[in-house]
């Protein structure tokens, strides 16, 4: 308590309220600061989350640069892409003379494997479509479309981070589809599944690679195995018949298999 000052003229009111008003103040509990217009007080727990984010941010950046070839986010890859088989076999070239011209569609998962630091297997499926048309007996035009499923395995080697040479393996089935017809609008069809196997080099060429997003093109070259199947040609349409040597014709064993090249966007995430 401070001494209160009696040595002025007053009567003993005045000294009294004097005092009053001295004890009130001394007193009082203290009054809030209040924070100055315009500006925004920042609680303990904000200033706790900041560190903690700032904290993993950093951290993530110091993962990301110390493993450059194991980014957190590329663990899915899509690809969509074209490629040009030729066909070489003689029930191929009997049916057309073009090669076999197609689309596929991939979804690779990586396993996260790594034998080396630089290599890394993944899993891979895809799907495929492909036609080609020919003429057949000088007569009769034809038409081949062929859809494929199969699932396997792709390694992939970092040699830059822009760069990556890859192998895959894959295995499946394949429908392929045989359509006839003739200058009267008569048709005859058959189709028939059969086991395809596929082996393929690659290298993919990086536009944008970041920890959590790549996208570039990747050119392939590869074999594909295609079981024979044994096609039975029955006319369609409900008009009249296609003069074949019978109204079911067996067409033969269609062997569509053989060399290929391929170019398709990829994009990793």
């Amino acid at each position: 308590m401070l001494p209160l000052a009696d040595d002025h003229d007053g009567s003993d009111d005045h000294h009294g309220n004097q005092r009053a008003t001295m004890t009130a103040l001394l007193t009082a509990p203290p009054t809030p600061a209040t924070a100055p217009s315009g500006a925004r007080a920042t609680s303990p727990l904000l200033r706790g989350a900041a560190r903690v984010a700032a904290g993993a941010l950093a951290g993530a950046i110091a993962l990301g640069a110390a493993t450059p070839t194991a980014r957190a986010g590329e663990r899915n890859e899509v690809t969509l892409g074209t490629w040009n088989r030729a066909l070489r076999s003689p029930s191929a070239n009997a049916v057309t003379e073009d090669n076999l011209v197609g689309g596929a569609l991939t979804y690779g998962r990586d396993l996260g494997l790594r034998p080396d630091p630089r290599l890394a297997v993944w899993a891979v499926g895809a799907f495929t479509w492909s036609g080609a048309e020919g003429v057949m007996f000088q007569t009769l035009g034809t038409d081949v479309d062929v859809l494929g499923f199969s699932a396997g395995a792709r390694a992939r080697y970092t040699l830059h981070e822009r760069v990556i040479a890859s192998a895959r393996l894959d295995a499946g089935a394949a429908r392929t589809h045989l359509e006839l017809f003739d200058s009267a609008g008569r048709t005859a069809e058959g189709a028939r599944w059969g086991a395809i196997a596929t082996a393929a080099v690659g290298l993919d060429l990086l536009a944008v690679a970041n920890p959590y997003f790549s996208f570039g093109l990747r050119l392939e070259l590869g074999y594909t195995a295609a079981q024979a199947p044994a096609l039975t040609l029955t006319p369609t349409g409900g008009g009249e018949a296609m003069p074949l040597p019978m109204q079911e014709a067996s067409i033969g064993h269609l062997d569509l298999g053989g060399r290929w090249a391929g170019i398709s966007f990829i994009a990793r995430l």
